[in-house]
């Protein structure tokens, strides 16, 4: 056999001969099917690093507690609590200590779990994401004037383009934050600070609905639907209200929101410290009570404002929720293919760096995979929720205290954690893909370039297959990046266009356009699978095995 294109001192861990890509190709997410466990090679050391950090962070004063997890779809691979439970006593035998049963306010966190119902709703045929809110809310309305009209008092039929559903669900509807808006009165302008605590308690404490659906009629839309998005509490008041009615249409069950929350998600996932309000004394003795605004801790968000941030949770129940979005096969409450069409952007910012979903807040991280994130920010109680899907893994911050940053904290344990879980996966992929591949009078090389994974040759019956795909002489093609799927074991050769290949501005065009070739024996050209301990060209109809190192 004539071993086309081997390089001469070949490393399955380089690539020697392969041609870099402006736009890396996704590697399998082999840590979702085995994820590592805490003596995983570097993760101690994260671990070690990231509580010698809280360790000494935590003991400043504005930071009361700290319940922090790195979750994998196996469980928690990191898990720690700091500080004291309830910081609003002075006698350190009725402080009590940090666990990760221990229930801290999510806030804004409310929100995922308003539009996970909305999934599970969908999903049962009881509505549909581009449904208007007119659907289920017949007497809401929303003005088609802009501010200049409004403030000049021209009068205006309301709107006629709908907002719906997913408007509402990734802040694109065009409402603004807060309906009724908070007036700071006259004069104005003066010295002006943040919402008074006591004004935000009474907006909880006290909605009235018909007050809250007159100033939705009245004041214009920040901006007109899908321009960009504008985060508002008012959008997913409007949302959870919508799933209630919704539910209550399909079954003819009147249940309040609580319920609904509670018969739909947390009593499936078996959560048994989420809910709206303290529902006993057992649970109350387990809530962070920080040491200002400890009002807060038991204070009951109802009516129309609890589906934006009326929610307890601890880390043990976040746990859980994490990994049924790590691994919705197993324990969760939508599918799969949900999960995937979740966990999208729905706006990219200008910035090049922040994106808006569902309501996610999207990050990128090593400028590539994206990060998807629910804060939550109220009085005394600070959160974060972070996925990290491509390297199967998240991060829970529950926090207590005047510290609001608590992304910050989440990065904190990523730039720790996040180039272990690329190490390991890289080292899962190379043990499992890499090396040379023989049979049938043909060879395969298989290499790791720029953590990607690279055909660096593919020699078929002394017939260079690279070559022919790149239209090149034999023995003159680069390697292909091998583009997973999603579906184990299964990969494209990112073959591109070559008069693109080349252009760094092409980015990632060349190859998504380009994907998904002819057939030769029912099979694509540019498929190749792994089935078992062996590699499989299908089209070619060989079956190679790995040569022993």
């Amino acid at each position: 056999m004539k071993r086309v294109g081997i390089p001469k001192n070949f490393s399955a861990e380089l690539c020697s001969n392969c041609l870099k890509l402006t736009c890396r190709a996704p590697l399998p997410t082999l840590l979702a099917s085995r994820p590592p466990g805490p003596d995983a090679p570097g993760l101690k050391e994260a671990a070690d690093s990231l509580h010698e950090f809280l360790s000494i962070r935590t003991t400043a004063s504005d930071i009361d507690s700290l319940s922090i997890s790195i979750v994998t779809p196996a469980g928690p691979i990191f898990e720690r609590g700091y500080g004291i439970l309830r910081a609003n006593e002075s006698d350190p035998e009725k402080q009590g200590s940090v666990t990760r049963d221990s229930i801290y306010r999510i806030a804004s966190i409310t929100k995922m779990f308003t539009v996970l119902e909305t999934l599970i709703l969908r999903e049962r045929g009881v509505l549909n994401w581009d449904d208007p809110v007119t659907k289920f809310l017949p007497n809401f309305t929303h003005p088609s004037y802009g501010w200049s009209d409004y403030l000049s008092g021209n009068d205006f039929a309301p709107a006629n383009s709908p907002i719906t559903l997913r408007q509402l669900a990734s802040h694109l509807s065009g409402l603004g934050r807060d309906y009724p808006p908070a007036d700071v009165g006259e004069p104005w302008p003066r010295p002006l600070g943040s919402l008074a605590v006591e004004d935000q308690v009474k907006v909880f404490a006290e909605p009235d609905f018909e007050e809250f659906f007159n100033a939705v009629a009245k004041y214009p839309l920040v901006a007109p639907q899908y321009t960009f998005p504008i985060y508002s509490n008012t959008g997913f008041d409007l949302l959870g209200l919508a799933n209630l009615k919704a539910a209550e249409s399909a079954t003819g069950k009147k249940r309040t929101y609580r319920q609904l929350m509670k018969d739909d998600v947390f009593d499936p996932l078996g959560l048994n410290g989420t809910f709206h309000q303290i529902p006993n004394s057992r649970l109350a003795a387990q809530v962070a009570v920080p040491a200002a605004n400890s009002d807060m801790a038991d204070l009951v968000i109802h009516g129309v404002v609890e589906a934006a941030g009326g929610q307890y949770s601890s880390l043990a129940d976040l746990t859980t929720v994490m990994q049924s979005f790590l691994s919705p096969e197993k324990i969760g409450v939508i599918s799969p293919y949900v999960i995937r069409e979740w966990l999208r952007p729905l706006h990219a910012w200008t910035d090049g760096f922040y994106e808006v979903g569902a309501p996610w807040e999207i990050t990128k991280v090593g400028g590539e995979a994206r990060l998807y994130s629910k804060g939550g920010n109220l009085q005394g109680y600070h959160s974060q929720f972070s996925v990290n899907p491509q390297w199967s893994y998240g991060v829970i911050v529950l926090l207590s205290g005047n510290y609001t940053n608590t992304a910050g904290l989440a990065a904190e344990a990523i730039s720790r954690f996040q180039p272990v879980f690329e190490s390991l996966l890289l080292t899962q992929v190379l043990h499992t893909y890499g090396g040379v591949w023989i049979g049938d009078g043909s060879m395969a090389v298989v290499t790791i370039q720029d953590q990607a994974l690279y055909l660096d040759a593919l020699v078929v019956r002394d017939q260079d297959v690279l070559s022919i795909l790149q239209r090149k002489p034999p023995g003159e093609s680069k390697g292909m990046a091998l583009w997973s799927t999603g579906r184990p074991h299964e990969f494209r050769l990112a073959i591109g266009r070559s008069e693109l290949n080349d252009n760094p501005d092409a980015g990632c065009e060349p190859y998504w356009i380009s994907l998904d070739y002819p057939m030769a024996r029912g099979a694509p050209l540019d498929l190749i699978l792994w089935d078992g301990s062996e590699l499989v060209y299908p089209s070619a109809g060989v079956r190679l095995r790995r040569l022993a190192a």
